[in-house]
Parts: C-alpha cells; sequence; structure tokens
C-alpha cells in the first residue's frame, strides 16, 4: 500500500510561486491575456465608426453617447456575473465561453440594419468583453511565479493596446471605402482564434485545489514545472468566504476600496474619451474623416515601446511608484492639451493642432506605462483565490462602469460647455488620482498571492514604508 505523504496547501502554492518562468507560463499568458486584443479592438474601432454611422443612421447626441458607452455598462454587468460564475466552475470554461459570446455579437453588429440593433448587439459584445476582463489578469496571477508575475499579468495591457492600434489601422485603411460594417466585423476573427487555443488552456492550479481536485491540480503544478511526488498529499484549504464574509474583511475590502479607486481614476481621467472620441475631436480641429483616424492610430503604435518599458519597471519600480509616475505623466500631458486647445480657439491653428496631438501621444503613453496595465494587474493579484473571480469581477465592474459615466457624459458636456472645460476636469481628476495613490496605495511587488491581505491590512493608512514584499 502506497504512503501518503501531506503537504499544506501554503507549502505548495510556495512551491509554484518560486518556480522558474516555463514555456508553458509565456503560452497560457499569452493565450489567457488575447481578450485584451478584443477589448482593445472593440473600445478603439467605435472611434472610426461613429464617424461613419453617425450620419447614416442620423444618430442624435443621445444615442451617440448610448452606442458609445452602452458596451461599457454592459461590460459592468457582465463582469459582476462572471465572477461568481468562475468561482463556482473555473477559470478556463468561462475564459472560452467570453469569446464565443464576442464572436457572435460582434457578427450581429456589423449587419445590423438600424440603429436600435447596432447599439443592442455592440452593447452584448460589451458583455463578453466584461466578462473576460473579470478573470483574465487572476486566472494569469495564479499560475505566475511571484517575481515575474506583473511581468506576465501586464501582457493583458500589451493585448489591449494591441487591439486599440489594429482597431485604428483597421478604422484607417477602411475609412476611404467608408465601411464601417467590415470595421466592426473584423473583430470575429481574433475571437474564433482565441476560442480555439482557450480550449487548449490548463485550469489554474490554485483553483483546481481549492476546489478539492487534487490530482488534476498535481498534474497541471507539473507542467508549469512544480516538484509534487506521486505519493503527495496536498492537503485543501479553506473554503470560499461569502460576499458578507468578503466585506466583513478589513483587509479584502480596503483593497477592493483602493484597488477599485485606481481602476475609476483610470478610467475618469479621460483615455477612453480620447480613444472613442479621438478621431471625432480631430473633426472638431478641422481634420477630415480619414486624416482625423490618422492621427489616433500614430499616437497609438507607439504601444509596443510603452509597453517595453512598463514591462521591464512594474517588478523593478513596483505597482505604487509605476502608478504615480503614470498619473503624474497624465497631468502633463492633459496641461498642454489644454494649451493646445487654447492656441486652437485663439487662431493659432497649426500650434494648437500640433500640440493636441502631441498631448494624446504623451497622454496614451503615460498610460500605458503606469495607469492602465498597472491596475489590471492589481486587479488580479490583490484578492484572496477563495473569492478572487468575484472580488476580481466587482472590481473589474468598478472600471467599466466608471468608463461608462464618464463617454456618456462626455457629448453633453462638449455640446453644453466645451472640450476645454471637459479636459481641465480630467487634469483636477488626475491630481487627484496621483494624491490617493501616493498617501494610500501599498506595494504589492513581489508579495505571495497568500500573503497579500497582509499589505492591506492596516486598512486606509497614509502609506509609511516602501517596500512591503517579503
Amino acid at each position: 500500500m502506497r504512503n501518503y505523504h501531506d503537504n499544506s496547501y501554503e507549502e505548495v502554492v510556495k512551491r509554484l510561486d518560486n518556480a522558474e518562468v516555463i514555456r508553458l507560463h509565456i503560452l497560457a499568458t499569452i493565450i489567457g491575456a488575447l481578450g485584451g486584443f478584443l477589448f482593445g479592438y472593440d473600445t478603439g474601432i467605435i472611434g472610426s465608426v461613429l464617424v461613419y454611422v453617425t450620419p447614416l443612421f442620423h444618430l442624435t447626441p443621445p444615442e451617440v453617447a448610448i452606442l458609445t458607452s452602452g458596451t461599457s455598462l454592459l461590460a459592468g454587468i457582465g463582469a459582476l456575473a462572471a465572477g461568481p460564475i468562475t468561482d463556482k466552475y473555473g477559470r478556463k470554461s468561462l475564459l472560452v465561453t467570453d469569446g464565443i459570446m464576442y464572436a457572435v455579437f460582434a457578427l450581429l453588429s456589423a449587419i445590423a440594419i438600424n440603429s436600435f440593433l447596432l447599439i443592442l448587439w455592440r452593447s452584448l459584445v460589451g458583455f463578453a468583453i466584461g466578462a473576460d476582463t473579470a478573470i483574465a489578469t487572476a486566472y494569469i496571477s495564479e499560475f505566475s511565479p511571484k517575481r515575474w508575475r506583473g511581468r506576465l499579468a501586464i501582457t493583458q495591457q500589451l493585448m489591449i493596446f494591441s487591439g486599440i492600434t489594429a482597431s485604428f489601422w483597421a478604422g484607417y485603411l477602411l475609412s476611404f471605402s467608408a465601411n464601417w460594417r467590415l470595421m466592426l466585423g473584423l473583430g470575429v476573427i481574433p475571437a474564433v482564434i482565441l476560442v480555439a487555443l482557450r480550449a487548449f488552456l490548463p485550469e489554474s492550479p490554485r483553483w483546481l485545489l481549492l476546489n478539492g481536485m487534487e490530482e488534476k491540480a498535481k498534474n497541471i503544478l507539473r507542467k508549469f514545472g512544480v516538484n509534487i511526488a506521486e505519493n503527495e498529499h496536498i492537503a485543501a484549504p479553506s473554503k470560499e468566504l461569502s460576499f458578507k464574509e468578503m466585506f466583513n474583511n478589513k483587509a479584502i475590502r480596503t483593497a477592493i476600496i483602493l484597488v477599485g479607486l485606481w481602476l475609476a481614476f483610470q478610467q475618469i481621467t479621460g483615455i477612453n474619451v480620447i480613444l472613442y472620441y479621438g478621431p471625432t475631436i480631430y473633426k472638431y480641429l478641422g481634420l477630415t474623416g480619414p486624416r482625423a483616424i490618422l492621427n489616433t492610430a500614430i499616437s497609438e503604435s507607439l504601444g509596443a515601446i510603452e509597453y517595453a518599458i512598463s514591462f521591464y519597471l512594474i517588478d523593478k519600480w513596483g505597482r505604487r511608484k509605476l502608478g504615480i509616475f503614470g498619473y503624474a505623466g497624465l497631468v502633463g500631458s492633459l496641461a498642454i492639451m489644454l494649451i493646445g486647445l487654447r492656441a486652437f480657439t485663439s487662431g493659432i491653428v497649426f500650434a494648437g493642432v500640433a500640440l493636441v496631438f502631441t498631448a494624446m501621444t504623451l497622454f496614451l503613453l503615460f498610460f500605458h506605462v503606469g495607469v492602465g496595465g498597472v491596475g489590471w494587474v492589481l486587479q488580479g493579484e490583490t484578492i484572496p483565490t477563495e473569492v478572487r473571480g468575484r472580488g476580481a469581477g466587482l472590481l473589474a465592474a468598478i472600471d467599466w462602469f466608471a468608463n461608462f459615466v464618464i463617454i456618456f457624459i462626455f457629448p453633453y458636456w462638449k455640446a453644453a460647455f466645451g472640450v476645454y472645460s471637459f479636459f481641465a476636469l480630467e487634469l483636477v481628476l488626475s491630481i487627484l488620482a496621483i494624491a490617493i495613490v501616493y498617501l494610500f496605495m501599498p506595494e504589492t511587488k513581489g508579495v505571495s498571492l497568500e500573503d497579500m491581505l497582509k499589505v492591506f491590512e492596516r486598512g486606509l493608512s497614509v502609506q509609511r514604508q516602501k517596500q512591503y514584499a517579503k
């Protein structure tokens, strides 16, 4: 009879945390993050589509606002719905289902025959994207060695800006034929590829252990390079907390508040106003449809450089310092934006347009380096495994609902008060974001997922220590 050697869950996942990065880590990260490409493509393509569907369907300002922001509203609902589902049925099943939903609704959006159907199908595309963002970085965090967790999880941001860049270049190339249907329909191709690849993903070993599937977990842990003996028995960790218990836990509550604020500010400081309405803003400055789309595409195409910077810095500087750097960059970019808009309205047209282009390019650079990707890394790593699906889903929902509010407001604000005052508001919000991150956000670099709550157990107190990692 075989003798079994007992080991605790904590001891085994410590081996996973300290493992060397191998090919499976990289492949699972890329495939797990592919939903970010769909997220980015959907985010960017609406800016080009709006140029053509607005006159075609005679869209009113409220309809433009709903078409643009409805995706984010349903994405928030999708993120909330995904959390309990993925905690119960696993990470992989939801990641596959998201891709199927996106492909179906993107195709239906491309063949919509009126504004009502276009708004409906576009919004349901958002539901699929929201569900994906609820779990993608959390899934990656659960198998990543802790020294590499930031760099692997920030691959989500690489996929997001790759999707955005592809969408604007697709929009530019198709703008000469005004083929907005193909702009939307092209999103089906990466969605089908995503579904096919995700079918081969391994399930999260942490989720399997939490749910008593020891043999499956052991097999997957070995694939990730963790030494697990045949006769080793892994004691199951404590089972999941209820929602009430989750919010009664001071450390979890603090993590949700602080990461939720980070994710809210990364939206309300204006990133998707620039991406969704970038071509519209350039048209306001007198540029034609194709040229307006081209300018936004050029700004976003620097993403590879931006990703390389964030990939290099996130596990060196840490999340907190990189976030302060990123939000400070937004402040500087928005200041240049205001100078450019003032120059334009004063009749200095060329200088005004050049400054606005510079401001948008710098804004995207600082956002990608220190704000967007870092926010999604925090969303995936800061909630305990037993409630990570629900907690990460709630955080993703905060991001999407904040996005909905700001992009819904923009057309009305622009019509009532003008573009200048809107970006002045964004400047104030960016300064507030720096203050909150600097004062309250602790460092999570190098901290084991199982030790993460220790980082937040002090609650909402002013940070005095520079490094919390053990």
